[in-house]
């Protein structure tokens, strides 16, 4: 963890939760996947209870695509395009996840905003990480608001995924200065660093509810 900023993160969740058997993830994500790469680690290294089960992807050149490959999860490529209809699409999506018996959706990067049908396949079953601090700047140019809007404190934020866009119950943020001479380019680098320590607590934390409500179930 790059100690060279101040940040804040709220709450001050510091350990990740035990879980046994490992609590089965399905991942969803479009770009270059440094989240996903940091949730194999932790996984690998045996710090974060978690098996990814599969990763689910709509662009085929995404940078995810190999890392899924070299950690040897199962990934799938399923484009929008090929489906004439969204709930089409989004069946698929819903029955590649039921398969692997998936009991938390991860949104690391997923840049396609899913419908409240989807939602209500896994409600209170998605999370999804947003660089900034929620409610403010939602949608896919939350740094470059940030920047343009002269905001001094931005950050990230890891919720539920609700039926409205980068809505639902937030999970955990991270805050952090804006400095004067930020670009889009150095504000999202350090976003980014605070994401990776973020985003496996969320995961831990979502797990534990998830767990614990199953077994309030019975």
């Amino acid at each position: 963890m790059d100690k060279s900023f101040n940040y804040i993160i709220s709450p001050e969740i510091s350990e990740f939760r035990k879980f046994s058997p490992n609590l089965k993830i399905g991942i969803l994500a479009s770009g270059e996947g440094t989240n996903f790469q940091e949730l194999i680690n932790l996984s690998e290294n045996n710090k974060l209870d978690i098996d990814i089960k599969v990763l689910i992807t709509n662009k085929e050149d995404a940078g995810c695509i190999k890392r899924a490959k070299d950690a040897n999860i199962p990934c799938k490529i399923i484009k929008e395009k090929d489906f004439v209809q969204k709930e089409l699409f989004e069946s698929e999506m819903i029955k590649i996840l039921m398969s692997f018996d998936v009991e938390l959706v991860v949104m690391a990067g997923w840049m396609k905003i899913v419908s409240s049908f989807f939602v209500s396949k896994f409600k209170d079953k998605i999370i999804n990480i947003h660089p900034s601090l929620l409610p403010s700047y939602k949608g896919s140019s939350a740094i470059k608001d940030a920047l343009s809007n002269g905001s001094k404190i931005t950050g990230c934020s890891v919720h539920f995924v609700d039926k409205e866009v980068d809505s639902g119950s937030l999970i955990i943020q991270a805050a952090l200065q804006v400095l004067k001479n930020d670009n889009i380019e150095t504000l999202s680098k350090r976003i980014q660093i605070l994401e990776h320590k973020i985003f496996p607590l969320a995961i831990s934390h979502a797990g534990y509810f998830i767990r614990e409500k199953s077994m309030d179930s019975y």
